[in-house]
């Protein structure tokens, strides 16, 4: 069964929609749908619409910024896990070019945090409740999304763009060896957060062993501790 589609193109990069996305989001706004509220629905809905477009807008980021660099977008994906971007010509050798494609995306939910946050407070002055609480939580979201994507640990932004930098002055081995063992940090911390929260965090419990997978990978690559120099 194929549960990935092509929703649509932006600049003529295929955007693709994996049903496991909407799963997610539908369950994290599960409360409005179950309320028996009409308005409450009302509201989960645009959330579900504002938290993809957010998401959307982030991988959106990344790409006006790799295109700005002469680096081929292929296409977008909207997974389960968030947003994926996949580039069909190499990144540039530029270790701080490199990081400015990777802060694009977290650039970009910095803008739409404020922006929401300025319209719901127009839509709170003119007496629209409904529309500024989906506007005052969509900014809050983007607030998260900035911050998360900013943490040291692959394959997060925050990881990537230290990683880039680290390069310029370490080397690409060494770089990826700190930002790796940072990462196995960042994903303990996540998972310890997730287990004081149970059973409602099993998703970030689910984010920390894929950060945990990842960046244990990243360090066994480089040979560890005892790796090349």
């Amino acid at each position: 069964m194929n549960t990935r589609f092509e929703i649509g193109r932006v600049a003529g990069i295929p955007v693709i929609l994996d049903m496991f996305f909407v799963l997610v989001l539908i369950i994290f706004t599960y409360p409005y749908f179950t309320s028996g509220n009409s308005q409450a629905m009302s509201i989960g809905l645009l959330l579900i619409a504002g938290i993809l477009g957010s998401i959307l807008l982030h991988e959106l980021g990344h790409a006006a910024a790799a295109v700005l660099f002469r680096t081929r977008v292929s296409q977008i994906e909207l997974t389960g896990l968030g947003g994926l971007i996949s580039f069909g010509s190499s990144l540039p050798r530029s270790g701080l070019k490199r990081a400015i494609i990777f802060l694009a995306g977290p650039a970009a939910n910095f803008a739409l945090m404020y922006l929401c946050d300025y319209l719901g407070a127009l839509a709170a002055s003119g007496q629209k409740p409904l529309v500024a609480l989906v506007l005052y939580q969509l900014s809050s979201i983007n607030f998260f999304l900035m911050v998360f994507n900013l943490l040291p640990a692959f394959p997060l932004d925050g990881g990537r763009t230290l990683d880039a930098l680290l390069g310029i002055v370490v080397g690409g081995l060494w770089a990826q060896r700190i930002v790796a063992l940072l990462g196995l940090v960042v994903s303990f911390l996540v998972a310890a957060y997730a287990v004081q929260s149970l059973p409602g965090s099993l998703f970030i419990l689910f984010i920390a062993f894929i950060l945990l997978e990842n960046n244990w990978s990243a360090f066994q690559q480089v040979g560890g501790f005892g790796g090349r120099r």
